[in-house]
């Protein structure tokens, strides 16, 4: 049974080639804890400082002493801390107290020109969501120019080491109605900016900040929102920072525009390759198909035993590499040819097999085993699964695939290699278009979610179809030679006869020395024990005893009928298991964009410890 692997090593360097230029981003630190709840809420006040309320929602996934958030202050003229609490998962809110102690629910302030250090001691769990909060003024952020007021802060800095999801920022001043108010967001191109000059305030939203990455905002509006602002400047300002927006606005929307270029040639490529794919598939099923072969009449019960060895048999009869029960019925059929003897001692739970070999076997299973399990001509199935238990370089399971191999290249003389292939390839080309299907859906949404949903709906369609047409044609393809349908209908009537054997009389069908060679094709079928206990009534114990020499202390030695196919197959398959081995450009408030317009608080950030 040949096996096609070219086809999947196609189809997994192409699904990585997709993930390493499509979805690998940079590698970050990854740390044990995430941040899915980010939010910023500042009051700006008519003296032109600030009423800051920071808070984030950690979720950890091992314990942790507590949390720690920096405020960088240079630029600014100072500030004052008020209040840290924090919340586990759905608990009371709790006000921590400044302390140096590091005693659970205190927090540590330290504070220089160029930034503050807030440590909050606060013992979590790898199941908890720690919720803190922290309020502070902020003095000094907002300046006032001959012809504008400006405000330029990153309110989240590169201090963070994990991304901030869910973030929510708003700055709101301390009037409405503000006509002349501007507004600009540098950072993630993928965040939004809402400016409401009715309300006064700005709002800035991004789904997901990257580790290290600032968000910027940068606001102009008339100096009588601030009127008593004292931080002043004789000079004009607003020109200035307009012209600064737009070339970055530009700079922005350029990258918007090629990140989206890149997008629908991402698409275009992985519709290409889905169709692409379906027409080399056409192309080569027109070149290849099917040889015509004619099933033979089943035979319902069949009496001569196969031509050919018991796991051949099995093999053929399942479409199968065999498995332990055929490997249990060719120790039968050695044992019949006098290689071994075959013997069984009381166990704990079971008998144990013992082996005795009396001459050179033709199993190579059993060859390799006698030759590097045991230093003598005995050999015992406990020993077999002691060695898989030491055997960490999986050779009990290379053996035994070695073994599985032999007989399989036997199965392959009655096989048609081409049909064979061609079934093969029908799943191999069904798992293609579903694979590339998938990664068309997914393309379709770095457009939009309308686009991944049509792609979904029509990829759907088409994957469905061709496994409906890959089934039935693995189903009509017959994958046996015309001499190779005539013994696999002989083994399954032979087979059914074997499970049908209460409604024939065993005696009449032959005579002792013809079932001693059947018992190992129905130790390979799984009805030894039925076909043994047949046996009994139709010859008696006696003719079994004196006639059948080789089986009868193994099936009947302790007076009735003993499961020896089982225990061998329980047996090896113990040893073998235990074997292992968008901006506005023209200087109008704007959305998100790159850059940044130099405003304070870069150093900002936080994290856990």
């Amino acid at each position: 049974m040949q096996k096609i692997k070219w086809y999947w090593l196609l189809m997994l360097s192409i699904i990585g080639g997709w993930l390493v230029v499509v979805v690998s981003q940079p590698v970050t630190a990854q740390a044990d804890y995430s941040i899915d709840h980010y939010r910023m809420h500042v009051t700006i006040q008519k003296d032109g400082n600030a009423v800051v309320t920071q808070t984030m929602t950690y979720e950890f996934d091992e314990d942790y002493h507590g949390v720690f958030n920096v405020q960088d202050l240079r630029g600014l003229q100072g500030a004052t801390v008020k209040q840290v609490t924090s919340r586990i998962n759905q608990g009371a809110v709790k006000t921590a107290t400044a302390a140096t102690s590091g005693a659970n629910n205190t927090y540590q302030l330290t504070q220089n020109q160029d930034r503050f250090r807030i440590k909050l001691y606060r013992a979590v769990s790898d199941i908890d969501r720690l919720q803190v909060t922290y309020r502070y003024d902020l003095r000094g952020v907002v300046t006032n120019y001959a012809d504008t007021a400006e405000l330029n802060w990153k309110l989240i800095g590169t201090g963070w080491d994990v991304d901030l999801d869910d973030v929510r920022l708003t700055i709101q001043l301390p009037a409405k109605h503000i006509k002349a108010l501007q507004a600009w967001t540098h950072g993630p191109l993928s965040g939004q900016t809402k400016v409401d000059r009715q309300a006064g305030k700005v709002v800035m939203t991004v789904a997901s900040n990257p580790a290290n990455q600032f968000v910027e905002s940068h606001l102009l509006f008339p100096t009588s929102v601030t009127a008593t602002n004292q931080r002043t400047s004789t000079k004009k300002r607003k020109a200035a920072v307009q012209k600064q927006e737009a070339a970055l606005a530009k700079q922005a929307n350029a990258k918007r525009q090629q990140y989206a270029r890149t997008k629908r040639v991402i698409y275009g490529v992985t519709v290409a390759l889905l169709v692409g794919t379906l027409l080399v598939i056409y192309w080569w099923l027109r070149r290849h198909p099917a040889n015509p072969h004619q099933r033979p009449l089943p035979i319902k019960h069949y009496f001569e035993v196969p031509t050919v060895a018991p796991a051949v048999a099995q093999s053929l009869w399942r479409t199968r590499l065999p498995d332990t029960q055929a490997l249990s019925a060719e120790i039968l059929r050695a044992a019949a040819a006098k290689e071994i003897k075959l013997e069984t001692v009381p166990g704990k739970r079971h008998p144990d097999v013992v082996l005795t070999k009396l001459k050179p076997l033709t199993n190579s299973f059993l060859a390799t085993c006698f030759d590097q399990v045991t230093t003598t001509d005995t050999l015992t199935f406990k020993q077999l699964k002691q060695f898989g238990k030491r055997d960490k370089k999986g050779r009990l399971n290379q053996w035994f695939e070695t073994w599985q191999h032999e007989v399989d290249r036997q199965v392959a003389t009655y096989q048609d290699l081409a049909n064979y292939t061609l079934r093969s390839r029908w799943l191999v080309f069904a798992v293609l278009i579903t694979v590339f299907s998938a990664i068309v859906t997914v393309a379709g949404g770095l457009i939009s979610p309308v686009m991944a949903l049509a792609s979904g709906v029509v990829t759907s369609l088409i994957t469905l179809g061709f496994w409906i047409v890959a089934i039935m044609q693995r189903k009509r393809l017959i994958i046996n030679t015309d001499a190779g349908l005539v013994l696999v209908g002989e083994i399954t009537g032979f087979r059914q006869m074997l499970k049908d054997i209460g409604h024939f009389n065993t005696a009449e069908i032959g005579d002792l020395i013809l079932w001693e060679q059947i018992l190992p094709y129905a130790t390979a079928f799984g009805l030894a024990q039925r076909v043994a206990a047949k046996l009994q009534v139709d010859f008696g114990s006696a003719a079994l005893a004196d006639g059948m020499l080789i089986y009868y202390p193994i099936f009947y030695g302790d007076g009735g009928t003993f499961d020896l196919s089982g225990v061998i197959g329980d047996s090896l398959s113990g040893a073998l298991s235990a074997s292992s081995g968008a901006s506005s450009a023209g200087g109008n408030s704007g959305g998100f964009s790159g850059g940044s317009s130099g405003g304070f608080g870069g150093g900002s950030g936080g994290g856990a410890f």
